[in-house]
Formats: structure tokens, C-alpha cells, sequence
């Protein structure tokens, strides 16, 4: 073990998040080779990213979903503060859903805390599952799914 070294990133900036991606992708390969070789060959879906422009073509929104064993996991779901209420997260979350089941996705899952948006979720037909209280301290992050077909 002396002969290998340990080097330590906080990216806390694009430029950092940058200068480590090629070792992240390193690291994706192995953990997904090691999967591969667990439970055998099971796709690995792309990255799904759908943005909310204004008439400018400025991003005001947008959502983010991995795909993954026949499930959609919504990692990044956001609309500008003055746009909320008005159908547009629907609208993103919905394109999402379905360009998963073109794709081949059955289930859906999301994570959301408590001071953002789980109502939301609830009413796009997705069921809480699992809660993490005190994440961070004082709130709580909820995990929900959904059937997608």
C-alpha cells in the first residue's frame, strides 16, 4: 500500500469539477464493470437533459434524469422562481418520463427535502418510500417511485 497515493479534490467550481473528469470517468468504468460482472449485462441508459429556454434562448429551467436497469432516477429538477406554478415542471418531468419509457424504463425514482418538493411529486403519481430525517439538520430528504407503465 506505500507505493500508491491518495490526491484530494473539493470541487466546489466548474473549473475544479473539470480538472478531476477524467478520473471520475475512471472510476464510472470500474464501478460499472463491476456491476456488469455481478448481474450480468444490463444496460446502462444516457443521461436525459430537457431545458426550459426563454424567448432570449436563456435556460430558465431544465431536468436531468440517468437511466439505468429499466428505471429513471430524476437526479435535477428546477424552473425559475417566476415561472413556478404555471405547468412547467409537469411539463419537463413529463417529457422526461417519457423519453425514459421510449428507452425502455418501467420505474422512475426521485429524491427531494422537505423544504422543496415532494407534493409535487406526490400529485405526478409518485410514492413516498423511504425518508432521511435530519438531512440536513431540522429537515428531512424523502425518496419516492413510480410505475411508469
Amino acid at each position: 500500500m506505500d507505493k500508491y497515493t491518495f490526491s484530494v479534490h473539493i470541487c466546489d467550481n466548474q473549473q475544479e469539477m473539470e480538472a478531476t473528469q477524467e478520473a471520475m470517468g475512471i472510476v464510472l468504468q470500474g464501478l460499472m464493470d463491476n456491476i456488469v460482472k455481478r448481474i450480468g449485462d444490463i444496460p446502462f441508459g444516457p443521461s436525459v437533459r430537457i431545458f426550459l429556454r426563454n424567448p432570449r434562448d436563456r435556460v430558465v429551467g431544465g431536468i436531468t434524469g440517468e437511466l439505468f436497469g429499466g428505471w429513471l432516477y430524476t437526479s435535477l429538477l428546477w424552473v425559475e422562481d417566476s415561472l413556478r406554478h404555471q405547468g412547467y415542471g409537469t411539463r419537463l418531468l413529463d417529457m422526461l418520463e417519457k423519453e425514459a419509457i421510449q428507452r425502455g424504463c418501467r420505474y422512475a425514482h426521485v429524491d427531494t427535502f422537505s423544504f422543496e418538493a415532494r407534493p409535487f411529486y406526490e400529485k405526478q403519481g409518485y410514492t413516498l418510500f423511504g425518508a432521511l430525517e435530519d438531512y440536513p439538520e431540522g429537515h428531512c430528504k424523502y425518496f419516492l417511485k413510480k410505475q411508469l407503465t
